[in-house]
């Protein structure tokens, strides 16, 4: 190391350096000092480790469905079979095998006010995609409707509108 470089980390670990007190010499030829090192035996490694199984996501395919073979039923208005608009589907109630038992349908009211929901079965629905203004049919009577009783609590057992046909089949 040369007096300027010893002069400078000197300066810089807060220690003078002067030529009348010069460091050290510090010797370049000299071999870096032993590291011991410690035998390993092959029972010391340790096994080698399969890589992890990749897992690759199953292959998908995308299709496309064109509005004139299906349509979102949530939130359409749902009439009676004179044509008159009663109210609208709010929600599907589907079995454990992902078939559709019932609609819930909210009926009167306005603007959320006076309404009341009922749970119809769904085999009292009609679907017309085509027909713009009544794509959904409920073929109850507008006294049935009234009579049935309200879907409150979508976590307990629904009270379900059947037709009546089904009812008397002991369905």
């Amino acid at each position: 190391m040369t007096l300027m470089a010893a002069a400078i980390l000197g300066v810089a670990a807060g220690v003078s350096a002067r030529a009348d007190n010069p460091p050290p010499p510090v010797a370049n030829d000299a071999p870096p000092p032993a590291i011991p090192v410690q035998p390993l035996s092959l029972e010391q490694v340790p096994p080698a480790q399969p890589p992890a199984a990749v897992q690759t996501p199953p292959l998908s395919a995308v299709q496309s469905v064109a509005p004139d073979t299906a349509e979102a039923i949530l939130g359409q208005p749902v009439t009676d079979p004179d044509k008159k608009e009663i109210g609208r589907l709010v929600d599907v109630l589907v079995d454990a095998n992902g078939q559709p038992q019932a609609a819930v349908i909210d009926f009167g009211g306005f603007m959320g006010v006076g309404n009341r929901k009922i749970a119809v079965h769904w085999s009292v629905l009609r679907f017309t995609p085509g027909d713009t203004k009544h794509k959904i049919t409920v073929t109850m009577t507008p006294d049935q409707i009234k009579a049935a009783p309200e879907f409150l609590d979508p976590n307990k057992a629904a009270s379900v509108v059947t037709p009546a046909d089904s009812v008397a089949a002991g369905h």
